[in-house]
C-alpha cells in the first residue's frame, strides 16, 4: 500500500520543524521516482485530512486522465501541529464541551424520578419536600453521590445507556 503512517509522521515532523514556513521536500526526493510519488501521495492524504495547508500539494490532470501530484509549498497547519502534540494541543482545550446544570434543573430531574418511582404517596411527598428544601450546594452534593452510585453499578449503567441508544 502506498500509504505509510511512519512516512506521514516523518513528513509532519519535518514541516513542523520549519513552521510557519514551508518545508522543501524537493531536496530529499527526486521528481519522478517511486519515493517521490509515495511521499507526495502521503502528503496528499494528509492534505485530505486537513493536517497541512492547501498549497502543500499541486494537482494537475494529465491527458491520460490520471492525477499528477507534486510538492507545492508543504506547510503544516494548526490541526497538524495539534495532531503531533502529545496533549492534543489547543484543539483539545478548545474542543472541550462543558455541560452545566442549574440546581433547579437538577431538582426537577430528581423530582420526576421520585414521582415515577414505585413508592407509597406518603413517601413520595416526604422525599419531594426534603428535595425542595435542599440548598444548591446540597443538590450538587446529592447529584455527585447519585453519579458515583451509577458508576459503582456500572453494569446496570451500561444497560441503561444501551437501552436509551436503541
Amino acid at each position: 500500500m502506498i500509504l505509510d503512517r511512519k512516512l506521514q509522521l516523518e513528513l509532519l515532523n519535518k514541516m513542523a520543524s520549519t513552521y510557519p514556513e514551508f518545508y522543501d521536500f524537493n531536496h530529499e526526493y527526486s521528481h519522478g521516482t517511486n519515493e517521490y510519488n509515495k511521499a507526495v501521495a502521503n502528503l496528499y492524504y494528509l492534505l485530505q485530512h486537513d493536517l497541512v495547508e492547501t498549497g502543500s500539494v499541486l494537482r494537475s490532470n494529465a491527458f491520460d486522465g490520471l492525477k499528477r501530484l507534486q510538492f507545492g509549498t508543504p506547510t503544516i497547519n494548526q490541526i497538524g501541529l495539534d495532531f503531533l502534540a502529545d496533549d492534543g494541543g489547543l484543539s483539545a482545550i478548545l474542543g472541550v464541551i462543558t455541560v452545566k446544570f442549574e440546581a433547579d434543573q437538577l431538582k426537577a430531574i430528581l423530582e420526576s424520578k421520585i414521582l415515577a418511582a414505585d413508592l407509597p404517596p406518603a413517601d413520595k411527598h416526604k422525599l419531594l419536600d426534603g428535595l425542595r428544601s435542599l440548598s444548591a450546594e446540597s443538590v450538587k452534593h446529592l447529584t455527585t453521590k447519585i453519579v458515583d452510585l451509577g458508576w459503582d453499578n456500572v453494569g446496570s449503567l451500561i444497560r441503561i445507556i444501551q437501552s436509551s441508544l436503541s
